[in-house]
């Protein structure tokens, strides 16, 4: 009884964990991002890889498995994904 409960909770972790997402743009006039690393367990990680490679216009976009399987993504895979810059925009209400 006790496998199974922490099977489910790892299973809730593996799910609603999110990773992220390193996004670059050239210039900060430009309109789309390109993807520049992904799978980041933390948004620090994100950063601090950005720093490490001198981005000066970069986002770092999380995302996990159950909002990637429930979401209005057009696509599962990030290049496809963040192309579309129709897609990446964020609900700010």
């Amino acid at each position: 009884m006790k496998s199974v409960i922490v099977i489910m909770i790892l299973v809730g972790v593996y799910l609603f964990y999110p990773t992220y997402d390193l996004l670059v743009k050239d210039s900060l006039f430009d309109e789309t991002f390109t993807l520049q690393g992904s799978q980041f367990l933390t948004a620090d990680r994100c950063r601090k890889a950005a720093m490490a490679k001198k981005l000066r216009y970069f986002h770092c976009a999380g995302s996990s498995i159950w909002g990637d399987l429930l979401s209005t993504y057009g696509s599962y895979q990030p290049e496809k994904r963040y192309s579309d810059p129709e897609l990446f925009k964020e609900d700010r209400s």
